[in-house]
């Protein structure tokens, strides 16, 4: 029973850690050397506009490379390494906060891909705006960083894992007859239990960071940050293109934001757009 488990629990975390996308390169561009990665989709048609998207790039035509991605999203499709290909003809394209905008989603899907990292590293490089951080509590940046570990679905199957591993603790615990057996079993499902929670609580995280984003990528040239959601409120200061915000309340159309340096301000919902 013990090697049964132990192979459930190492096939689930295999399967947890596999993208959910291929990951063959279909595509070679160079951008700070790195590949083009393709992606599989499930529908030919998605699949065939897919190819016309890298066949496009392949050719320098990135800003029809692009509507071809679009079109892919807007089917209902995302991966981190659409995302990516998105990013680099974003970036071949002259838009850097598009550039930006996307290599972050494809890290919001992926924290572990190691070419939208770089990529993001090096596109960032070409922002007018830099801060200076406000310092923030240890505990909660560590948080924050180990929640961005895993994909929400990675976090899910642990998840999963876990549970598995309290109830077979439980039943261990309940019906078997010998004392040492009970121990183990009360105290594996007791670990678990605790684990269980930390994974669960992960995925939903990552979850609503999804589903309701609460960061955003200028994307207009230059921003006129104000006061109050009017346009007779204050001018405040200046953001230009690519400078990553966090989004709070929105207002009419007025969208108010915070910058990682602590200034806050608004501006319209127009000249963002949502990680």
């Amino acid at each position: 029973m013990k090697r049964a488990v132990i192979y459930l629990i190492l096939s689930l975390v295999w399967t947890a850690l596999l993208p959910l996308s291929g990951s063959d390169p279909i595509v070679k561009n160079k951008l700070s050397g790195m590949a083009l990665p393709g992606i599989n989709l499930d529908r030919p048609d998605i699949d065939s506009i897919y190819n016309i998207a890298n066949s496009l790039y392949q050719q320098g035509q990135y800003e029809q490379a692009l509507e071809q991605y679009n079109a892919v999203i807007l089917s209902g499709k995302e991966s981190a390494d659409l995302y990516y290909n998105m990013g680099n003809a974003a970036y071949r394209s002259n838009s850097i906060g598009h550039a930006i905008l996307y290599y972050e989603k494809a890290l919001k899907l992926e924290p572990a891909h190691e070419d939208a990292i770089h990529n993001l590293d090096f596109v960032s490089r070409y922002r007018l705006d830099t801060f200076e951080e406000v310092p923030v509590l240890f505990l909660g940046t560590w948080i924050a960083g180990f929640v961005q570990l895993f994909p929400e679905h990675t976090w899910s199957l642990l998840a999963l894992v876990f549970f598995i591993i309290i109830l077979t603790g439980l039943l261990v615990f309940l019906f078997s007859r010998r004392m040492v057996l009970k121990k183990s079993g009360f105290i594996s499902g007791l670990v678990a239990l605790v684990l269980f929670v930390i994974t669960i609580s992960s995925a939903l995280s990552r979850h609503r960071d999804i589903v309701h984003p609460d960061t955003g990528i200028i994307l207009a040239p230059s921003v006129v940050v104000r006061s109050s959601p009017s346009e007779s409120g204050t001018e405040l200061f200046i953001l230009h293109e690519g400078t990553k915000i966090k989004v709070n309340e929105e207002v009419s159309g007025w969208q108010n934001i915070k910058l990682i340096d602590g200034r806050e301000g608004w501006i319209m919902g127009f000249d963002f757009e949502s990680i």
